[in-house]
């Protein structure tokens, strides 16, 4: 009867560290099929950490079917969340609270680009923009940043004509596309 019981333990514990990677691998699918499913619709941004745990993900998926069926579930449930939103006039405050959510995998690609800009230019200019756009207090510029300032405030007037263009090809609501592009940039700016 020991002995049953010793083949039995052992059986198990060779079954034990399966059972806790396919919960790894589902807990991934969770976490990276939504983000990714909503990329190109949400204008996210995926970081490089994020597309290489996804990659990878998905090659550990090919040889497990109830996790593709998980990842197409996923998919399709994010996807089908996603265009009940934008049909009813929600697309804005759809992605913005997605992003916020899973903002350690992604964020807006626009805030990330200004992060990224805010991260090259001084104080001054920082402070500047966040006057000019987010109705912070008044700052002075010197005359060295008034050539970054002016190109920020350019790359904003792109960012905003873009939202624009993009609400009246697909029927979305202009000023809550051209206002998120703006509360995005202030998100970053205040970031800095």
């Amino acid at each position: 009867m020991n002995r049953c019981l010793a083949a039995f333990a052992i059986a198990a514990s060779q079954f034990a560290p399966v059972a806790h990677a396919n919960d790894a691998l589902e807990a991934k699918l969770r976490a990276y099929v939504p983000v990714v499913s909503l990329a190109k619709v949400c204008d996210l941004r995926i970081s490089d950490a994020t597309s290489g745990e996804h990659r990878a993900m998905l090659q550990a998926v090919k040889s497990d079917p109830k996790a593709d069926k998980l990842a197409y579930r996923l998919h399709y449930e994010t996807q089908t969340a996603y265009i009940k939103a934008r049909d009813g006039g929600q697309r804005v405050a759809f992605c913005k609270d997605f992003i916020a959510a899973n903002s350690q995998y992604a964020k807006a690609r626009f805030t990330a680009v200004v992060e990224d800009l805010m991260s090259d230019v001084s104080t001054s200019v920082q402070k500047a923009i966040a006057h000019n756009v987010c109705g912070a207090p008044p700052v002075k510029l010197s005359k060295a940043d008034w050539k970054p300032y002016a190109q920020i405030k350019k790359m904003l007037q792109t960012e905003h004509k873009s939202a624009k263009e993009n609400a009246e090809t697909n029927g979305w609501n202009v000023t809550e596309e051209t206002t998120a592009v703006t509360e995005q940039f202030c998100a970053a700016v205040k970031t800095q």
